[in-house]
């Protein structure tokens, strides 16, 4: 049975984690810490495939003003249905003239389908020592930082222009995830909303 299992390599784009402790996420190297670690990668990517469907949502409705179209579905409908490689192929040609973006997009979409697919069934018995799960904790620190450069790149380059063309600005953006967040806040932390409300 074992010679159903392939390892894999870890592609050359990775970075060999610096020795110097990592003052962004969490240095212990427990198994808590790798479950948290590969969550906060699986969330970061979710994240990217968000943006994905902002852009694309984002463009069609451009599109849709500039040929005079009237929109009858949901631009955003369709995009929560596709998983991030179909996302991907179908904003080629938003980011086509950034190869940095095409680049992320594709290590990304990589990491993100070894995570879901091949982690854990590769990987657990990397889970033993303290040492390989140190590796591990690198390894999944490697891919939140890709899938959040990814993100920052695709929406800087890709995204905010389209919602600049549409009159969207970072800064609306902000004040709308804000609003969110307060409501969120009021609706699940009452007490914590009320205390910071006193305090602004």
């Amino acid at each position: 049975m074992e010679e159903l299992y392939v390892v894999r390599h870890q592609p050359t784009w990775r970075e060999e984690p610096d020795p110097e402790p990592d003052d962004e996420y969490d240095n212990d190297t427990d198994h808590k810490t790798v479950y948290a670690l590969f969550g906060l990668a699986i969330y970061k990517a979710n994240v990217l495939e968000h943006t994905l469907v902002n852009t694309l949502a984002m463009a069609r409705i451009i599109t849709a003003e500039e040929q005079g179209e009237r929109l009858i579905r949901d631009p955003w409908a369709q995009g929560f249905k596709d998983m991030m490689g179909k996302l991907i192929r179908r904003a080629e040609p938003y980011v086509s003239a950034y190869p940095e973006v095409v680049d992320d997009l594709t290590n990304s979409l990589k990491r993100r389908n070894f995570l879901v697919h091949h982690f854990w069934r590769e990987r657990i018995q990397e889970m033993i020592t303290e040492s390989s799960r140190a590796k591990l904790c690198a390894d999944l620190k490697a891919d939140c930082r890709l899938f959040t450069q990814t993100d920052e790149r695709l929406t800087e380059r890709v995204f905010d222009p389209l919602a600049r063309k549409r009159g969207v600005t970072p800064e609306m953006i902000e004040a709308q995830y804000a609003k969110e967040r307060r409501e969120a806040m009021k609706r699940y932390e009452p007490e914590s909303f009320a205390a910071e409300e006193d305090s602004a």
